[in-house]
């Protein structure tokens, strides 16, 4: 017993083994998928991030720098402007409005260079600061959004930034009179590329010819050290400095160059950053499985070893051991109750089995004597049949093979059957009526090819057509007439059983349709009548079985079926 209990105890310590190696295989790779995929997503979406920063700050320069040109154009459009502007540089403020005012009058436009820079901010609310310098001036004019007007400083004094510039071309001369530098408010192209997600490794600089900087961003996670270094290698004009990152340069349409910067240490940062959450949870989840399943296992090897160890001794021989039922979880207890049930049973069904197995000898051999005479009968009247051909009697051969054909067929114990088969055979009933009543009798049986072959269980239709010669049939007229016709519409099979006998009242209609339906009680189960038939073939079809029963004026009795085959395919 203790060889047995540790060969046990070997076996389940294996196959604890074998199952904690299947989940953590299977963890380990739902994990390893999970992060790849996780990484690859990240990856791609830093990529479109990258994509949506360029096409968002190419659109942005564009827009800024056809804005610094308009504004220069708007000054430059008149010869006059630039020498007012000039006038504005070299007087004082009161002395330049009286030159503007006179000047207006003689020409009839006032041109006020304060005023027309308030215009300007007024027009573009994303300006956010203008400078203008003249070649021959030493100040230079300011005006800010908060100071629209502006006003003269000193050229140490004028601190610009992120600043695109535009020349002041002299319409007469065409010479370079000055330089236009506009600043514009960055804050919600900025705040646009905060919002990528994926945008927090990113960093992009536009440069202009001059390789003066007009635009810098950068995401969350880039430190101070790496921003100063991208900025000391823009402004060296050398790139090649910069080591580990991943360099992207595009030149704009302005003729500005766009550098995007990430640097691939803190792009791997991040991207193990969120993968760790699925590592550290694939680990929590391959310890809590395997604690688990070890804790379960461990719970149940000792109760089912007290079942096996109570099985055994049973098969030898000691029908009187029972399985403790004080055993948890309760799926355990119920089996222990059912073994102990199932032990308390076993002698009662020894004697019941034995006289179960001389009942089945004798039903044996009463199957095989039901066997045996069917046979005879039917090579007698095969015999009966050749007799009459060569007596010259071809109808009463006919009759003889028709009816040795029905009983080959009552004695085929096969439950299932075709349509074609079954038709067949009803035919062959119907003729011998016809055989003894002639010229009293006309039937047509009309079956689609494409249902020939649908199986059906046996003897569903031949009670439907008997019942017309039972009850319906009047031999004593000579327009007696019968109809069944099988085709397939709209993919379900329908078979019509139409006859001109004795009819139905609307009452004997609604009673046999709601009768026909009804379960079928134990004394009926060996009769073949409507309810088998329905029952039958409702448990072949299943709900797409429909049968209706119908009398047109009392005259005549129509059955129709209508049956989904493939439901039947299904149910078998």
């Amino acid at each position: 017993m203790r060889l047995k209990t540790h060969i046990k105890q070997s076996s389940f310590a294996r196959l604890i083994k074998v199952y904690t190696a299947i989940i953590s295989v299977m963890v380990v790779l739902a994990t390893s998928i999970f992060v790849m995929v996780s990484i690859r997503t990240y990856n791609t979406e830093v990529e479109q991030a990258e994509t949506t920063a360029q096409q968002l700050i190419s659109r942005t320069m564009a827009q800024n720098q056809q804005v610094t040109s308009q504004i220069a154009d708007q000054i430059t459009s008149s010869s006059t402007n630039l020498t007012s502007i000039e006038k504005y540089f070299s007087s004082s403020i009161s002395a330049y409005s009286n030159y503007a005012i006179n000047k207006s009058i003689k020409s009839g436009q006032y041109f006020f260079w304060p005023t027309e820079t308030r215009h300007f901010f007024l027009q573009h609310d994303q300006v956010a600061q203008i400078t203008l310098r003249l070649n021959n001036r030493r100040r230079v004019f300011m005006a800010t959004a908060t100071s629209p007007g502006g006003a003269l400083y000193a050229s140490k004094a004028i601190k610009q930034k992120f600043a695109f510039r535009a020349p002041l071309i002299n319409q007469l001369t065409l010479d370079t009179d000055g330089v236009l530098s506009v600043t514009f408010d960055q804050s919600d192209v900025k705040q646009q590329l905060r919002q990528l997600t994926a945008a927090k490794p990113i960093q992009v600089s536009v440069q202009s010819d001059a390789n003066e900087a007009v635009f810098y961003f950068a995401g969350k996670a880039v430190p101070a050290s790496q921003k100063q270094a991208f900025k000391r290698a823009l402004s060296a004009d050398n790139l090649q400095r910069l080591h580990g990152y991943h360099l992207s340069t595009k030149l704009l349409p302005s003729g500005y160059r766009m550098t995007t910067a990430i640097n691939r240490a803190a792009l791997s940062t991040l991207v193990f950053s969120r993968a760790l959450p699925l590592i550290f949870l694939g680990l929590i989840l391959l310890f809590g499985l395997n604690m688990g399943l070890w804790l379960t296992f461990r719970r149940y090897q000792h109760q089912l070893d007290m079942i096996v160890d109570t099985v055994e001794t049973v098969s030898n021989g000691n029908f009187n051991a029972r399985v403790p039922v004080d055993l948890q979880p309760t799926d355990l207890q119920t089996l222990a109750d059912g073994i102990n049930h199932m032990l308390i049973e076993i002698h009662q069904h020894i004697y019941t089995i034995y006289q179960l197995q001389i009942a089945q000898q004798e039903a044996n051999r009463k199957a095989l004597q039901a066997q045996i005479n069917p046979h005879f009968m039917s090579n007698t009247l095969e015999y009966i049949r050749m007799a009459a051909l060569e007596a010259h009697q071809p109808e009463l051969a006919q009759v003889v093979y028709s009816f040795a054909a029905l009983l080959r067929n009552n004695t085929d114990l096969s439950p299932r059957t075709t349509i074609k088969k079954e038709l067949s055979f009803i035919e062959k009933y119907v003729f011998l009526y016809q055989v003894r009543f002639p010229d009293r009798l006309a039937y047509q049986f009309e079956i689609a090819p494409d249902v020939a072959a649908v199986e059906l269980p046996k003897f569903s239709l031949q009670p439907l057509v008997e019942n017309y010669f039972v009850h319906g049939v009047d031999f004593a007229r000579q327009d007696n007439a019968l109809s069944v016709k099988a085709w397939r519409a709209d993919g379900l099979v329908h078979i019509t059983i139409k006859n001109n006998g004795r009819g139905l009242t609307p009452t004997e209609v609604t009673q046999i349709n709601e009768k026909m339906r009804q379960p079928l009680a134990a004394e009926q189960q060996k009769s073949i009548g409507l309810q088998n038939v329905y029952s039958r073939l409702a448990d072949t079809f299943g709900d797409s079985l429909v049968m209706t029963i119908s009398s047109a004026h009392q005259h005549g009795v129509i059955m129709q079926l209508t049956f989904d085959d493939q439901r039947g395919d299904q149910h078998d």
